[in-house]
This record gives C-alpha cells, structure tokens and sequence, in this order.
C-alpha cells in the first residue's frame, strides 16, 4: 500500500470518528435543551415557608447551572469543529492550540455516555487524554487499524493482519518422489559451490563403485562359466581314462604300438591342439586341478582362450611350444620326448586352473596330500612324484637366476644333477623323493605374488616320473620345512637378515643312489 494511500485512509478514518463524536454531542445537547425548556414553561408553585429551600440549595443550582452553560458552550465549538473536518474542500487541519479545547469537551462529553471502543487488534489503542496538549492528532491512528463494524463484519475465513509470526502453523513438506530425489543428486542452479563438489565427488565415487562392481562380476561370471566349461570336458574324458593308481611293467618305448586313449579321441574332437590330460589328485577327496593340456607355435595363444578357443580370462593349461610330448606317427614314436616338460597356467582368484596351488607354500600338510601329478599323453598315463616346489623371480639376471623353463634336454649327468639340485635348494618343504639320472622331469609354473609381490613372482613345482613299480606315495610321507632355502636376490633385499649356507646342502648325486643311466633303463 502506498504512502498516500495510507495518509488518504487516515484522514478519512479521522473524519468519520469525528462525525460520530459530533453527532453524539449534538443529541446530548438538545436531550439538555429539551430539558431547560421545559423547565422554563412549568408554572412554578408557590411553596410554604416551612418548605422553603435553605441558602445552601440555592447556591448548588447556582453552581449546576454555570457547569450546564460550559458544557453546552463546549459541546457548541465540538459541533462547529465536525463541521469544519467534514467540509471536502478544507485541506488543512485546524491548529492544535485551537482544537484542544473543543476536542477535550467533546472527548469528556462521550465518556460519560459510551466507553471508548476497543478494536480487535493485538496493538492495544491509544487512550484518550484530557490534557489538551498532550491528545494526539487523530490522524495518526494507524491506517490497519479497523472500525469495530468492519471487524464485525470479515469473515472467518479473511487472514488478519500483524499476526504474530510465533503462532504461524509450519506447512508440512511433501515428501519428495523418486525423480525429484535422483534430480537431486546432481548439480542444480542454486547449489553453494561446497555442495556442488560435494555432489561430483559423490557422483565420481558412484561411477567408480558400479565400474568396479561391473568389473568384479564379470571376472567372477567369466571365471563360473569357464569352471562349468572344463567340468563338463573332465566329465568326458574320466568316463573313457580313469586315473591309475601303479605304474606296471611295458615294453621299451621304440617297440611300443601307440594308440589314442579312449578320453583323448573325445578331446581331439573339440580342439585338434590338445597334447594331453593333467591331474593333481587329493589322497581323500576330489582333485585339485583335473584340466585338458594344449600345445600352440605361441605361448601366449592360450593366455586368454579356453580350451574350446573361446575367450577366457582363465585361459587354458598349455605345453611349452618347444617341448616335444609323444611324437607318434604310424603307432610308432617318431621322436624322442622332452627331458623336462613344462606346463604353464593362470593362478586365478577362485582357484581355478593352477590357483589352488599356492597353497604348496601357506599350509604345511598340503604337500603330503597332493604329492603327485598326473600328466597323460595322448597315447599313454603317467604319473610324477613331486620332489620340489619354490617360488622364483622371473626378471632374476643375478647370480641367483634359475630359468628352470628354458632347459628342456639334459645334456650329460652333470647338467642333470646341476638342474635338479638348484630345484632342492629353493623347496620350501624338503622330503624323501630320491632323483636319479634318467628321470624324466615336469615342471609346473604359474604366478604367485606372496614373496616377490609383483608380477614378477613365480611358483614352481618340480616333479620326476614315477618309475615301474614304484609306490605312487614314497618318500613323501615325511616332509619338513627348509631351514636352508635359496631365495632370489629380491627376497633377501626386504630379508637383509637371512643368508643361504651351501655347506648344509647335500646333492640328490652324493645322497647314495645308484646314479647310472644305463642301470636306470635296465
């Protein structure tokens, strides 16, 4: 509301109070005027001299009369004063000195007949004021401030004015909806720059979880898929090929006839790369890797494709490229196999392909559980006794360097013996299982991180074909931890501490077998 509409309001409010004071004034004057002239026409009676009013009476009406002649002289100069502010054309109110008088009579005159009014308000209204200096301009009453009729009038339902804020009733929130909670979550226009970071970090973080947990579900399902994948094939092969518990007496390899094994004519239907059949068998209970071998001209072909050349993170257990497995043409072996075979495959995290094998070093009785391999050909079984398992560094170039994969033939005994006693030097657990001259070597290798922690870690085990009638499970029984172990240079960098002592070895040639070849064969 502007400025002058509210100095409108408050003359025209002033008015109307003064309108009705005059009014009222003016039937007080003439009830009074009605009153004297009728006194004035009575015929006074004569009164007896006993009756007589005293001198004391007489100079009461003397006194009642001078206060009637004030009051109506007061209430004369009110009338004319209602008469001045109803005029439309006076601008300018009339002078405090001159009003007071009047404006006092009047005010005493209406208290006599009517209390002052009280207006619904919670501001309580000015009083009135006898003292003619001190009564304010009656245009100085607020402008909010309604007539009693007019707050008589409102209804109920209209909201007053200068409520206090206290009493105000808080509006419940609507409970947001989905979209305007998901809306939430990014930045809007508004935002403090505080909760805008606070936003982009949240919503980096939840990027980052949902990536994470893609990621993580993925390598577990693939891992599922390919564990249903090699349990159907073991299912294949085991039905043709059980596992064989001795090894009986043959014929020398060159008059052998060689024929596909019942389980391999079934794997070389699905891929024509498949060498043969690894297992590594638990003495009461299933084993722990039961897993197709394939060959390639490139190791790394099977790295990322299973067995079926589909892709795999478990990839597939694979022969090294240069390793020659049971070369038969015709029935007839056309070349002679490998001194030591190497296997190659993944550690993966739900123990899978070679996973489970890093348990060779974290528990003490797992060796003696799972102490040897077996390892078929296409053509025949066979079974090695595990006599060695350690853990190398792959980029080792110092004088601790041992690349047991890269020696595949044995020249002479020496190079023999030097191969398998560095493999008896790093064991973790020492045992009986002799090595003698001849023995046809596997090695399996997969990735371990326990000791070197990078990528550059290796597990190694070490096993020696079983020999004809020889006992599957001798010398294996009484494994022991090495107190003496070879580590690579990068072990004993964070172990500065621990030392190897060559002194307390002893070599699988001066352990007291019969170390001839030829005596071997016979």
């Amino acid at each position: 509301m502007s400025d002058n509409y509210l100095d409108k309001l408050n003359e025209e409010q002033a008015a109307a109070e003064a309108l009705r004071k005059a009014e009222r004034i003016k039937a007080i004057r003439d009830s009074l005027h009605r009153g004297e002239e009728l006194r004035e026409t009575t015929p006074v009676q004569a009164q007896p001299a006993e009756t007589a009013p005293p001198a004391e009476e007489e100079s009461f009406a003397e006194k009642f009369r001078r206060v009637r002649e004030s009051k109506l002289a007061a209430q004369n100069k009110a009338a004319e004063t209602a008469a001045e502010v109803r005029a439309p054309e006076a601008e300018d109110a009339p002078s405090e000195k001159a009003d007071a008088p009047a404006e006092t009579a009047a005010a005493e005159m209406l208290a006599a007949v009517e209390p002052p009014v009280k207006y619904p308000s919670h501001e309580k209204l000015p009083e009135e004021q006898t003292d003619v200096q001190a009564a304010p301009p009656r245009a100085a009453v607020s402008p909010l401030r309604k007539p009693r009729e007019a707050w008589a009038n409102t209804p109920h339902t209209e909201p007053r004015m200068h409520t206090d804020p206290k009493k105000k009733k808080k509006k419940k929130k609507k409970p947001k909806t989905l979209g305007q909670k998901l809306r939430g979550l990014f930045p809007e226009k508004g935002d403090k720059p505080l909760e805008i970071v606070r936003k982009f970090v949240f919503l980096g973080s939840l990027v980052a979880i949902v990536v994470c947990g893609y990621m993580v579900g993925d390598y577990y399902l693939d891992l599922w898929r390919s564990r249903m994948e090699y349990s159907n094939i073991d299912d294949i092969y085991r039905t043709y090929t059980p596992i064989i518990t001795s090894v009986e007496d043959d014929k020398p390899a060159d008059d052998k006839y060689y024929d596909l094994l019942p389980g391999a004519k079934k794997l070389l239907d699905i891929n024509s790369e498949v060498i043969g059949y690894m297992t590594i068998p638990t003495i009461d209970g299933e084993p722990i890797v039961a897993l197709p071998v394939v060959q390639a001209k490139d190791n790394s072909k099977y790295l990322n494709l299973n067995f079926k050349g589909e892709e795999s993170r478990a990839g597939a257990l694979f022969l090294d490229w240069r390793n020659t497995f049971d070369h038969v043409e015709d029935h007839r072996l056309a070349e002679k196999s490998s001194d030591n075979l190497i296997v190659y495959g993944h550690n993966m995290a739900d123990e899978s392909m070679f996973g489970a094998l890093k348990y060779y070093r974290r528990n003490e009785n797992y060796y003696e559980n799972h102490p040897i391999i077996e390892f078929n050909s296409n053509y025949e079984q066979y079974t090695y006794k595990i006599f060695s398992f350690f853990l190398l560094d792959a980029e080792d170039d110092s004088d601790t360097e041992y690349d047991c994969w890269n020696t595949l033939n044995f020249d002479d005994e020496d190079e023999f013996y030097d191969f398998v006693d560095e493999a008896k030097r790093r064991t973790l657990r020492t045992n009986d299982v002799d090595v003698k001259y001849g023995d046809q070597i596997l090695t399996v290798s997969t990735c371990n991180t326990d000791v070197i922690g990078n990528d550059r870690g290796r597990l190694i085990l070490m096993a020696r074909r079983v020999r004809v009638g020889e006992d599957l499970y001798e010398g294996t029984k009484n494994s022991k931890a090495n107190e003496n172990i070879k580590w690579p240079n990068v072990y004993y960098e964070s172990h500065p501490n621990e030392k190897y002592d060559p002194s307390k070895f002893v070599s699988y040639k001066q352990s007291g077998n019969d170390n001839s070849k030829a005596n071997i064969e016979e």
